[in-house]
């Protein structure tokens, strides 16, 4: 029982001391009610401790929290009072207690500090409102709380928040792989952050996991996309070599285009059909040990000094060897005249297999040769 002589002293008494043992013994009182605690008791205590609290030292509004934090029939405006306190204070109240509402934890979260906001992460239960405040306002090491707390309630919208913080954060981005609850849209914005073994660990979670989809949808898709790049690049490539066989596009642009970027199919085919010699004769041409024979094709074809340096390039960057005599081979393709080079090819065309190509077609009847000067003028139309 409430010693009530006790009680009427402590009241008196507005020392820091006599604040302590006043609320002391209230809360001594409230407590020893337990279940059997009658709604005047709750009231009484609630009215009495909220109109002395701002004069308690921090130490005294501590251990009246941890005191009543889980208990559920404390008044709600004490419970609101203590959770508003400094994070000392406030972080058991917002921890544990039932009797704070969702608006309650809402407001709190609105506009308290980095503290406020992890307690409220630590709570056994967390709404979809609570969790949206939560990803707008908290840090990463807070929202790692809130995601690998498995019955939160997190709305796409906050899911989609958090993946942005994720980007940040590799703890952050492994916990969202393991939520099953994980919205398409942001594991595909999650997708593009993950480090090959957060990769392989979604390989290893089971078929109904959101990331596992994406990932498989995105594979797709990327496979598609990757197809349908080439076949756009190919169908340029030959309108662009087309243009050059016509006529309507010179030769060099194309030569610098395809060696710079690495596209030797493209620029075989490009001599090919210049030239008409066979694609796996040019290959040869490109890529054999001596580059007497490129000289010659390169030239004949209407190759600058520019371009062709851009040719010689791409061999050194695939044969570093090729790279040993680079002034060498730019000197002898200078000093090659087109009309040398012109009946050198012709020269090589009739030799084939003498020259390593390996040419498909037959060489051509001798009396039905075509005249020098009708090769040059089919490599520079």
């Amino acid at each position: 029982m409430m010693n009530l002589e006790k009680l009427a002293d402590y009241a008196k008494d507005k020392s820091p001391s006599g604040r302590r043992n006043l609320v002391g013994l209230l809360t001594e009182f409230f407590l020893e009610a337990g279940a059997e605690r009658s709604e005047q008791i709750s009231l009484l205590f609630g009215d009495v401790v909220l109109r002395v609290i701002d004069e308690l030292d921090v130490e005294t509004r501590i251990t009246l929290a941890e005191s009543v934090c889980q208990e559920k029939d404390t008044p709600h405006e004490l419970m609101v009072k203590l959770a508003q306190d400094e994070i000392t204070v406030a972080k058991n109240v917002l921890k544990n207690s039932n009797v704070l509402t969702s608006d309650d934890l809402v407001s709190i979260a609105s506009s308290g500090s980095a503290g406020h906001l992890e307690a409220i992460a630590e709570r056994a239960f967390l709404d979809g409102a609570v969790s949206v405040v939560l990803a707008d306002k908290a840090n990463a090491g807070t929202l790692i709380r809130v995601v690998e707390n498995r019955v939160a309630v997190i709305p796409d919208a906050a899911f989609l928040k958090i993946v942005e913080k994720a980007q940040a954060d590799e703890t952050l981005r492994s916990a969202l792989i393991n939520r099953t609850d994980l919205p398409e849209e942001a594991g595909r914005k999650l997708l593009p952050m993950l480090s090959d073994s957060q990769k392989q660990h979604v390989s290893t979670l089971g078929a109904e996991n959101p990331m596992v989809r994406v990932i498989a949808d995105h594979a797709q898709f990327e496979d598609a996309a990757l197809a349908r790049k080439l076949e756009l690049a190919r169908e340029q490539a030959n309108a662009l070599i087309q243009d050059v066989v016509s006529g309507q596009v010179d030769i060099n642009d194309p030569v610098r285009q395809f060696s710079r970027s690495d596209r030797i199919a493209e620029l075989g085919m490009l001599f090919a059909k210049v030239s008409d010699l066979h694609p796996a004769a040019v290959s040869q041409l490109l890529f054999s040990k001596s580059d007497k024979s490129l000289v010659i094709l390169c030239k004949a074809c209407g190759v600058n000094d520019e371009a062709y340096k851009d040719v010689l390039t791409m061999r050194a960057r695939r044969q570093p060897s090729f790279g040993l005599e680079l002034n060498d081979a730019i000197q002898r393709f200078a000093k090659m005249t087109v009309e040398e080079a012109v009946r050198s090819l012709q020269e090589l065309k009739e030799s084939g297999e003498a020259f390593g190509l390996k040419l498909n077609t037959p060489a051509p009847e001798p009396e039905k040769e075509k005249p020098k000067k009708d090769i040059a003028f089919a490599v520079h139309r």
